[in-house]
C-alpha cells in the first residue's frame, strides 16, 4: 500500500469513528411539520422533548434539523440531567458538538442546594461543564456569590468565578478575583488578591491565596496574609484560624502591631485556643516585643511568650519563660520567668531575677514592679533584696552593697528615688574624697592674645578612697541620685563603723549572697536575645 493510500486509509478510519461516536438526538411533540423552503427544518410545537445521551430537554416549540442533528428550543426551556437542572428562554444545542447555548432573561442552573442564575450560559456535554461570561448569582440556603464569569464542572459539583468575585456567607464577605467553590465540602479557594471580612468583629483578612471554609469558618492562607482588626495589624507567612472554635496558627516572620497598647511584637510561630471564656496565644521563637513610646520603646524577649485573654481577645494576662530580659534605655532587667497583669500594670519576676537602672544592680528571689506607659513607679524586692553597685569602675573591685529581707523602692523615670530596705538590713559602702590633681602646661603667647607670658592650668578630678563603712540595721531609707545613694539613714538601734579597705578581710567586705552580673545587663536592644549563665 502506498504512503497517500495508507494516510487516506487512516483519515476515512478517523472520520467512520467520529461519526459513529455521534449519537442522534431523539424528539417527540404534539404537533410537527416542514416547510418548502426549508426541507431540512422540522418545526415542532407543544410538548416537545428531546432526548440526547442522557439528557432530556423539554420546551414550547422548538426547530429541529435531523441532518445536522441539531435544534433551537423557545419558551419555557427544561433541560434535565441527573441532578442537574436547567432552565431558560431560547437553547440552540448541536448534538454532533454536544454543546449547547442558552439564554434568557432568567437562565437558571439547579445542582442539589446550589442556585445560578444569569442571562446567557454555555453547556459542554465533553466535558461536563457550564460556562457564563455575563455575570451570574449564586447562592445556596446560606451563602451567595456573584462574579463576572465563571465555569461549573458538574460531575465534581465545583465552581470556578472569575473577575469581580464577591462571597456572602453568614460569618464573612470575600472579595477577590479568582475563587473556586466546592459545593460538597464547602470549601472556597481563592487566588489573586483578596479581600475577607469577618462579619463577627469586622476582622478584614488580606491575602493572594488561600481557602475558606464557609460551613467550618476555618481560614487557611500560605500567601503571607494581613489581618487588621480594631487594635490589631497582624502578618505571616502562614495562617490557619477555625473561628467556630476560635483556634489557629500561624508561622513565619509574624509581625503583630498592637495599636491600642503601642506595642510591635515579631516572633517564629503563635498558636491560639480558646476553652470556654478563655483564649490562649503561645508564642516562641525569636519572640521580640516592642513598647512604644514618645520618649523610649522597651523591647522584651522570652523564648516562650503565653499571652491569656477573654473571648473578644482582651489580653488580661502574659507570661514569659524562660531567658526573659528587656530593655530601655533608662533600665534593663532578666529573669527566667515573669508575669505581666495588664489590669493594674503589675510585672513580676521570678527565678533569678536581676534590674539594672543607671548605675545600680537590683536582684532578689522575686521582684515586683507597678508600672504605667513611662515605665516603673514602685518595686517590692523579696526576700534576700540586694542592691549592688560598682563603687569604683576603674578596679572593678570595691562594690558598695545593700541586703535586708524587704525592700520597697520608688521610681521616677525609671530611676529610683528612694528605698526602703527592711529586717536585718547591712551595708557596705565605701568612701572616697574627691581631689584636683593641677598640671601646668606652658603655651605659646601668640595663642592668648593680649598676654606677654601665660600659662595654662589643667585641672582633674581624681577619687581617693578613705574608708569603707560596715554597718547593720532593722531598716534602712535609702535617697538616691542618678542611681547613686546620695543619704542614708537607720532605723533601730543601728550600729556602723569605718575601717581601711585593706584592713578588711574579702568576706567582711562581700555581703551574703553577694552576686555582680554587670556582663549579663543588656547594652543595647538585641542584647535581649543573649542568653545568660545562671
Amino acid at each position: 500500500m502506498k504512503c497517500k493510500e495508507v494516510i487516506l486509509f487512516f483519515l476515512l478510519m478517523f472520520f467512520y469513528l467520529a461519526g459513529f461516536g455521534q449519537k442522534q438526538i431523539d424528539y417527540s411533540s404534539k404537533v410537527g411539520y416542514v416547510r418548502p423552503e426549508k426541507p431540512e427544518d422540522m418545526t415542532l410545537v407543544n410538548n416537545v422533548v428531546f432526548v440526547h445521551d442522557s439528557m432530556t430537554m423539554y420546551c414550547d416549540s422548538a426547530i429541529y434539523n435531523k441532518k445536522e442533528n441539531y435544534f433551537f428550543a423557545f419558551n419555557n426551556i427544561v433541560m434535565l440531567q441527573n441532578d442537574t437542572r436547567l432552565t431558560g428562554d431560547e437553547l440552540h444545542y448541536y448534538g454532533n458538538e454536544r454543546v449547547g447555548h442558552l439564554t434568557g432573561k432568567a437562565v437558571i442552573l439547579e445542582d442539589d442546594e446550589v442556585t445560578m442564575q444569569t442571562d446567557y450560559l454555555l453547556l459542554d456535554r465533553n466535558d461536563n461543564t457550564i460556562s457564563y461570561m455575563t455575570g451570574a448569582d449564586i447562592w445556596d440556603e446560606k451563602n451567595t456569590l456573584k462574579s463576572k464569569d465563571g465555569i461549573y464542572f458538574i460531575d465534581d459539583k465545583v465552581f470556578n468565578f472569575y473577575t469581580s468575585v464577591v462571597l456572602t456567607s453568614p460569618d464573612a464577605l470575600i472579595y477577590t478575583d479568582t475563587l473556586f467553590y466546592n459545593t460538597k465540602t464547602d470549601e472556597s479557594f481563592f487566588e489573586g488578591a483578596t479581600k475577607m471580612i469577618l462579619l463577627e468583629d469586622s476582622t478584614i483578612i488580606l491575602t493572594n491565596s488561600g481557602m475558606y471554609n464557609t460551613k467550618t469558618e476555618e481560614v487557611y492562607s500560605t500567601a503571607r496574609p494581613i489581618i487588621l482588626t480594631k487594635d490589631q495589624h497582624i502578618e505571616g507567612d502562614t495562617i490557619y484560624y477555625d473561628s467556630q472554635n476560635k483556634k489557629g496558627y500561624s508561622y513565619g516572620n509574624i509581625f503583630v502591631q498592637d495599636t491600642a497598647n503601642d506595642m510591635i511584637v515579631l516572633c517564629d510561630s503563635v498558636t491560639l485556643n480558646t476553652v470556654d471564656t478563655l483564649s490562649v496565644a503561645i508564642l516562641t521563637g525569636q519572640v521580640l516585643c516592642k513598647q512604644i513610646d514618645e520618649e523610649d520603646t522597651l523591647y522584651f524577649h522570652a523564648d516562650t511568650v503565653r499571652i491569656e485573654m477573654d473571648t473578644n481577645y482582651k489580653v488580661y494576662d502574659m507570661y514569659g519563660f524562660p531567658y526573659c530580659k528587656f530593655f530601655r534605655q533608662d533600665i534593663q532587667g532578666a529573669s527566667q520567668w515573669c508575669h505581666y497583669r495588664v489590669e493594674d500594670s503589675v510585672f513580676t519576676m521570678l527565678y533569678s531575677p536581676m534590674i539594672w537602672t543607671e548605675n545600680a544592680q537590683l536582684s532578689a528571689d522575686t521582684i515586683v514592679m507597678e508600672t504605667d506607659s513611662k515605665g516603673v513607679k514602685k518595686m517590692y524586692m523579696f526576700p534576700n533584696p540586694l542592691i549592688v553597685q560598682n563603687s569604683d569602675t576603674l578596679s572593678n573591685k570595691f562594690f558598695n552593697q545593700i541586703i535586708g529581707r524587704y525592700l520597697t523602692g520608688w521610681f521616677e523615670k525609671n530611676s529610683i528615688k528612694y528605698a526602703e530596705i527592711e529586717g536585718n538590713t547591712e551595708i557596705v559602702y565605701y568612701l572616697w574624697e574627691e581631689k584636683r590633681e593641677r598640671n601646668t602646661d606652658t603655651l605659646q603667647t601668640n595663642t592668648l592674645p593680649n598676654k606677654e607670658d601665660s600659662s595654662f592650668v589643667k585641672q582633674r578630678k581624681i577619687k581617693e578612697l578613705t574608708g569603707v563603712n560596715i554597718g547593720k540595721a532593722r531598716q534602712l531609707n535609702l535617697f538616691f541620685a542618678k542611681g547613686e545613694i546620695k543619704k542614708m539613714t537607720a532605723v533601730d538601734n543601728p550600729a556602723f563603723y569605718i575601717d581601711d579597705d585593706d584592713k578588711l578581710p574579702l568576706e567582711t567586705k562581700r555581703l551574703k549572697g553577694f552576686i555582680w552580673k554587670i556582663e549579663d545587663k543588656p547594652l543595647q536592644p538585641m542584647d535581649i536575645f543573649i542568653k545568660r549563665e545562671l
